[in-house]
């Protein structure tokens, strides 16, 4: 028998400018079209994946009308993988791994792996401090569909993950503590460790103090289950962010907390909270808004002695 796959036929046809070029074979029998488009620009294609997808992708339907050997016509799928050309490591020495958000998760992750059945820009947006993709993806083996969140091509959550990630980030200390009623939260722009603190009914105030207005708002629109409040107890809203118990502050938490807790800082004793959780992002030195979170003794003492 002949192998599997796109049998003989069709048509191939490709254009060359330079070192770049694009080459397109079809195979009409199968309905499959493969394009290769390797171009010696120096900004991603993804932004013209949308007219790739009108102008080639049609629907499978017979000379009659609108079904295909008795089958319904089914909608086509586009897969893609987009790469990097050529070598900057040890060649560019302006060139950062960290700085390249191509080269973080994002682009290895997600823009090289061919395998998945879909995958979707949701929303590729800079924000006043970082820039924040959300992808939508189909794994061909669990067929279920995926969210993942990117900033500045970093992996920062997945719908599949989330919970079991943020449920360990709050829960420790919310439990080890008798009768939490005001909570902090540094960061949390998803609103996921807002959600999982607002679980407890003996809360009365969860303030969220996150720096980024534009990420939170994102998310709101885009990632709607990692603060979904409408199951939860207690809560009266159905997003968390709408909770009465929930205040957000769009600010700086290490100034934030230095102003209020610092060696003269001017909040009270009652405005103290019962637990501090910090959601922020991973340490690093490379990244402007992480700052001095992890290193500042100022900043330390003030979350100390912000603790009721």
């Amino acid at each position: 028998p002949p192998p599997p796959g796109p049998g003989p036929g069709g048509v191939s046809c490709a254009a060359i400018l330079l070192e770049s070029h694009l080459a397109v074979h079809t195979f009409p029998s199968e309905g499959i079209l493969i394009m290769d488009l390797y171009t010696c620009g120096s900004k991603p294609l993804i932004p013209v994946l949308p007219a790739i997808e009108e102008l080639f992708a049609v629907p499978r339907r017979s000379p009659a009308g609108e079904e295909w050997e008795g089958r319904p016509a089914e909608p086509p799928r586009m897969l893609w993988s987009h790469k990097r050309r050529g070598f900057r490591e040890g060649f560019d020495p302006a060139w950062t791994r960290h700085g390249d958000p191509l080269d973080q998760g994002l682009g290895i992750d997600m823009f090289r792996r061919h395998g998945l059945d879909m995958k979707v820009p949701l929303v590729s947006e800079e924000t006043d401090f970082q820039h924040v993709d959300i992808y939508e993806s189909v794994d061909p083996k669990s067929r279920s569909t995926e969210k993942t969140l990117f900033l500045d091509g970093v992996q920062q959550s997945s719908l599949r993950g989330e919970a079991a990630y943020h449920e360990a980030l709050v829960h420790p200390a919310m439990l080890a503590h008798p009768n939490p009623k005001r909570v902090a939260i540094i960061g949390g722009g998803e609103g996921a460790t807002l959600r999982e603190v607002l679980k407890h009914e003996t809360v009365e105030e969860a303030m969220m103090v996150e720096i980024d207005e534009g990420l939170v708002e994102l998310c709101r629109e885009y990632l709607p289950e990692w603060s979904d409040c409408s199951d939860i107890v207690g809560s009266d809203a159905d997003s968390c962010f709408d909770d009465s118990r929930a205040n957000v502050a769009f600010e700086d938490a290490f100034a934030w907390f230095i102003d209020a807790f610092g060696e003269e800082g001017q909040a009270g004793e009652e405005e103290k909270f019962d637990v501090i959780i910090m959601d922020a992002l991973d340490p690093d030195q490379l990244v402007e808004i992480v700052g001095s979170l992890y290193k500042n003794n100022e900043f330390v003492d003030a979350l100390f002695n912000g603790l009721s």
